[in-house]
This record gives C-alpha cells, sequence and structure tokens, in this order.
C-alpha cells in the first residue's frame, strides 16, 4: 500500500537540489496488455541538500527597547533631541521647568532647619530635667521628699512626747496629784499628734508617688524628645523635593536611538516622553502555529528575507518560544481554532537596510541534510514483501525496462524523502510517482523532453 503523506511544512534549498528537479523529464512508456503509451515524469539521480523547516512571517523588533517616562506634572521646559539621535546612558533628553519646585525646596529647607534647633534645644532641656531628678530621687535630695520626711520625724517626737505626759497624767489624776481638767487636756493633746503624725505618714506617701511619677514623666518627656529629634518626616519631604529636582533633568538610561519623542514643551511632563532602542541588534517576533510549536526551541538556526533585502538571505536563531499561547488583554488565554505561540528570532546578520517595525519572511530549520538522495514522495511505495521500494529505469537489451528497487528512507520534507541503499548512485533514474508504472513496463527514453 502507498504510505500517507504527512501535512508538514517544510522546503527544499540548494544549488544541487534546483539541478536535480531541472532533469525531471517526461517519457512515453508501454504497459499494460496493449503496450497503450502514457505519459511518465522521472528524476535523475544526484546528490541534494535537504532541509526541513517551519515558514513563518513576523515584525522586526529592537533586541533592547527603553521607554522613558516621567512621573513628574511639571511643564516641559526644553527637549534636546529628536527621532533618530543616537544617545549615550546619561545624557539629557529633556528638562521640565522646575520654578516653583526650587521654592518648595528652599521653603522645606528652612522648615527642616528650624525644626532641627527646636527639637534640639528641647531634647537637651528634658535631658536636663530628667538627669536632675534622678539624682535628686536616687540621692535624697528631693526638698519635697527631704520636707514631708522631717514632718514626719516632728510629728512621731511630738507624739512620743503628748503620750508619755498622757500615761503620766493617768496615774496622777487617779492619785489626786492633778485636776480632771489638767488629765482631760492631755489627753487631747496626745490624740492631736496622734492625728498629726498620721496625716504626715500620709503625706509622706503621697510626695514619694508625686516624686516618682514626676521621675517617669521626664523619662517619657526626654523619649519623646528624643522621638522628636530623630523624626525625619521633614527631612525625607525634603529629599523627595530633592530627588524630583534631580528627576526633572529626563535622561537616557541606555546607549541607543531615540526613535520616538513624545515630549512636547509646555505640556506637562508626566507619562511616556520617549523610545530608545538598540538598532544594531534586531529580532523577530513571530507566532508559531500549535502543530508547529512542539518543534521549535531556542538554538535552532533560522534563516531571514525581506522585501528591504530583497534575495539576501540573514542569518537568524530561535531564542525563545511562549510556554504559553497568546492571551488577551485581560491575561486569559486565547482560545480558538488557531492557538499561536509568541517566539523570538535574533537577527545575527547585520544589515543597515532592516529597519525596526519591517516584515521578515523566516524559515525555522528543523533539520538539514548534505550529500543525500532525495525522490518525490510519490515515487515510493511498499511491495508485497513489506518493503519500501522505488521504480528505477534500466537499459536492457536496448530497451528501458521498470523494475523494483528497494531502499531505505529517512528524512522528510514536504515535497521529497531521503532514500538510499544498494543500487543507488549518480545517474539512476526513477519514476516520480509510482502509481504510474509496475515492474516490468517498457519506457521510451528517447521522447522524453528535458
Amino acid at each position: 500500500m502507498k504510505k500517507l503523506k504527512k501535512f508538514k511544512k517544510q522546503i527544499i534549498i540548494g544549488a544541487v537540489l534546483i539541478v536535480m528537479i531541472g532533469v525531471l523529464g517526461m517519457t512515453a512508456f508501454s504497459t499494460g496488455r496493449n503496450n497503450s503509451v502514457a505519459v511518465v515524469p522521472y528524476t535523475v539521480l544526484s546528490k541534494v541538500e535537504l532541509i526541513d523547516s517551519v515558514s513563518v512571517s513576523g515584525n522586526i523588533k529592537s533586541q533592547s527597547s527603553q521607554n522613558i517616562y516621567s512621573t513628574l506634572n511639571y511643564p516641559v521646559k526644553e527637549i534636546y533631541v529628536g527621532v533618530g539621535d543616537q544617545v549615550a546612558a546619561g545624557d539629557i533628553l529633556a528638562k521640565l521647568d522646575t520654578a516653583s519646585l526650587e521654592m518648595d525646596i528652599a521653603q522645606q529647607r528652612s522648615t527642616v532647619n528650624n525644626s532641627q534647633k527646636t527639637s534640639a534645644i528641647d531634647l537637651e532641656n528634658k535631658k536636663n530635667i530628667y538627669q536632675n531628678s534622678k539624682k535628686q530621687y536616687e540621692n535624697g535630695l528631693n526638698s519635697e521628699l527631704i520636707n514631708a520626711e522631717n514632718n514626719v520625724k516632728t510629728t512621731e517626737a511630738d507624739l512620743q512626747t503628748k503620750k508619755t505626759t498622757y500615761e503620766n497624767n493617768k496615774v496622777l489624776v487617779e492619785s489626786g496629784a492633778i485636776s480632771k481638767q489638767e488629765f482631760n487636756q492631755s489627753e487631747t493633746n496626745y490624740h492631736l499628734a496622734a492625728a498629726a503624725y498620721d496625716k504626715a505618714i500620709a503625706s509622706l506617701k503621697s510626695v514619694k508617688t508625686k516624686v516618682e511619677q514626676d521621675l517617669k514623666t521626664a523619662e517619657a518627656n526626654l523619649k519623646n524628645a528624643e522621638v522628636n529629634y530623630s523624626n525625619d518626616s521633614q527631612r525625607i519631604a525634603l529629599q523627595k523635593l530633592e530627588k524630583n529636582l534631580a528627576d526633572s533633568e529626563i535622561k537616557a538610561p541606555v546607549d541607543g536611538v531615540v526613535t520616538a519623542v513624545y515630549a512636547v514643551v509646555g505640556s506637562p511632563g508626566s507619562g511616556l516622553l520617549f523610545v530608545i532602542e538598540d538598532t544594531q541588534n534586531l529580532m523577530v517576533t513571530t507566532f508559531v502555529k500549535e502543530y508547529d510549536a512542539g518543534k521549535i526551541h531556542p538554538g535552532q538556526k533560522v534563516t531571514i528575507k525581506s522585501d528591504a533585502t530583497g534575495d539576501k538571505v540573514l542569518k537568524g536563531e530561535v531564542v525563545k518560544i511562549s510556554p504559553a499561547s497568546t492571551k488577551n488583554a485581560a491575561g486569559e488565554t486565547i482560545t480558538s481554532s488557531t492557538v499561536e505561540f509568541e517566539t523570538e528570532v535574533a537577527i545575527l546578520d547585520h544589515n543597515p537596510e532592516l529597519k525596526i517595525g519591517m516584515n521578515a519572511r523566516l524559515n525555522v530549520i528543523l533539520e538539514k541534510k548534505t550529500d543525500v538522495y532525495a525522490v518525490p514522495y510519490e515515487a515510493i511505495t511498499v511491495n508485497n514483501k513489506g518493503q519500501d521500494v522505488v521504480y528505477v529505469i534500466t537499459d536492457e537489451n536496448g530497451k528501458q525496462i521498470v523494475k523494483e528497487l528497494a531502499v531505505e528512507t529517512g528524512m522528510e520534507t514536504e515535497l521529497y524523502t531521503e532514500v538510499s541503499g544498494k543500487g543507488l548512485a549518480e545517474g539512476v533514474i526513477v519514476v516520480n510517482d509510482a502509481s504510474t508504472v509496475k515492474p516490468g513496463d517498457v519506457i521510451d527514453l528517447k521522447a522524453a523532453k528535458r
């Protein structure tokens, strides 16, 4: 049975192959019982180069493209470059009008300086207050605490005196040595002294609590003063303004050529202002169909042609193929009958005629063989032994006879198949379509048109 032809997109390249195709001829042959004459195309074997490839087209882009943005709303004051200008990293592309920004910086700088002085003075005062309070407390030098402690001692001594007098008078009044009135007075004095002592004790506790709280308050005030002194919010605000001033000079971040200018003098400087691209190192972005995507991988060689370069064939190389099919603006995979995978091909041959944005035609080389025999796909059939065979035309006693020749098949392209085996050699004539003849048919090569 005839083998089914595989659906592939391939090409055959090479001058040798062109020569082979050129020798296809037409000859009359005798077949069947009535030896009727028909037309038979044939191929004269010659060594060729076979290339199996995937053909695609794409758009030329820069391998390095940089969009230059600004977030500042100050108007554009000056533009220093135009489309086509070569720039180096650090070159100034444009400048914004920063008159109002410079006044804001001066005002903020004054605010920062005054705040620093004020917070430094406050920090020093709070530090002194805390250290003095702590020293007085730890060394027993706090005047309020000293007065309260002395009051306790005084009232305690008075209490002891009044208590002794009261107890003595209690004995004397019983013996009639003093009057009842005098005893009652000593008793009253004793109770008053006890009350005064209790009050002094309570006052001492209250003073201690107050002194300790004052010390804690002084410590807290010191920490707050330290925080205020270290507060960077105003300095950060100043740094932001100063950064805006530095960013008001729009600079090139990379070497390259200016390929687009969107900045307009007098208009706000926010948004996309310039595009810088490397015009020396180019690539082609293309999209590979689903049935070819599995054959493409980085490192494969590519031939490139374009209308701008005419018949010139440029070298390229696959650098990347997307792991996912193309997506829509929402990031969702596009599902349709045509699924494509974005692929990037680096252009290895620099050609000044190639421009960014041009279209290019690509052949991604999947397999390549040189110095092999190849025949049309239809020239191969299968005999009753299950062998792959071709029909060759041999000369026997002055007649051209069709004979069967077993072959080994190899690499296949869309139109041709590599063949090898005993009996294949330069000049061997192979029938292009095995279905048109059978072994033993007689061919009249003299009638062939070469």
